[in-house]
């Protein structure tokens, strides 16, 4: 069940319940002994933060970007992660966000995993990627 607007509770839909399991799913791969944690909805003020679900700041946690239209995976340092996505830093040359547009395979250096994501956003060398399927062993060799 989900609140509405008027406060009443309203039935989510069945594709929701099959959203919510990949997002318990990643959050117990990704953040070990914590729960899916909502911060409710979205608010109308000025300068809060209008995501759904809490970021998690990483320190030294790195990985790989890799797509189909890459030579070679890119070492890149994990800035922060939520459930529904990552937040990361290429290192070394910068990558034309073209390149990624059709998809590309994060991998956690740390978990020995790859997640499928899209390109989100991009901003210099750094990029928003969210998570479009579950965490997998990988299809590759990364170092």
């Amino acid at each position: 069940m989900r609140a509405t607007p008027q406060g009443r509770r309203a039935a989510v839909p069945q594709a929701a319940g099959l959203d919510m399991a990949l997002l318990d799913t990643l959050t117990n791969v990704l953040f070990p002994g914590r729960s899916t944690n909502s911060r409710g909805g979205k608010s109308g003020k000025r300068g809060e933060d209008l995501r759904t679900f809490v970021r998690v700041p990483q320190r030294m946690r790195s990985g790989y970007l890799w797509a189909d239209r890459l030579i070679t995976p890119r070492p890149c340092m994990i800035k922060d992660l939520s459930v529904k996505g990552a937040r990361v830093e290429v290192i070394g040359d910068p990558i034309k966000p073209a390149l990624l547009s059709d998809g590309v395979k994060l991998y956690f250096d740390t978990e020995k995993h790859e997640v499928q994501c899209s390109l989100r956003w991009c901003k210099g060398q750094m990029f928003g990627l969210r998570f479009e399927g579950a965490p997998k062993p990988p299809s590759r060799k990364y170092r």
